[in-house]
């Protein structure tokens, strides 16, 4: 993934990516600009990337991460990047594959307990927003879930993937961009028995 092969973007898709990320910015979530698959291969900004999917275009993108709508802007104006959003912080997101996570949606909605849900079709799962400090458990392993937290990432919505740009199950505005308790995950979870 050669950072001289990035091309500037198509603007139609960069303004869509840039208003996303300044719309969750906004909303307190902050933003890294991430590979960006271009139809043929993800494209990164580092001369010598190797990776091939979606990650963050700095190797040390922590400390970069940003809710300032100037900071975010300017990341998205000569080129397409994917939208990352560091987990830990804010939230955790938990990734349960389908069709797991279906079942764990309808359980949610039951509830009415909803969080933001997004879907992944290049990894066939479905991100779950929750409170940070997430711990495994037995429930969570038999969905072969896993709980992205403190130092990791997510891309997110509209992200352009190799099966098609993420999308929302359930967008933030409809859960006025509420974060999943972990009381009311494990309800859900124990529902599904």
């Amino acid at each position: 993934m050669s950072g001289s092969r990035l091309r500037p973007a198509d603007p139609g898709q960069q303004r869509t990516l840039r208003q996303a990320a300044l719309c969750y910015a906004a909303h307190g979530w902050p933003v890294v600009p991430a590979a960006f698959f271009d139809g043929t291969r993800y494209a990164c900004v580092q001369a010598d990337c190797v990776q091939d999917g979606p990650h963050p275009v700095w190797r040390l993108w922590q400390g970069r991460a940003s809710t300032d709508a100037d900071v975010v802007a300017s990341w998205y104006r000569l080129f397409s990047f994917a939208v990352a959003l560091p987990t830990g912080v804010i939230f955790d997101v938990v990734e349960i594959p389908e069709p797991a996570a279906v079942r764990v949606q309808d359980a949610l909605v039951e509830h009415r307990t909803p969080t933001p849900i997004a879907v992944w079709r290049e990894r066939g799962v479905r991100l779950f927003w929750v409170a940070p400090g997430l711990q495994p458990d037995n429930r969570l392993g038999a969905l072969n879930a896993r709980i992205r937290g403190e130092g990791a990432w997510v891309p997110a919505p509209p992200t352009p993937t190799r099966r098609g740009p993420m999308h929302w199950s359930l967008p933030p505005e409809q859960s006025e961009w509420a974060i999943l308790s972990h009381a009311d995950l494990a309800a859900a979870l124990d529902a599904l028995n």
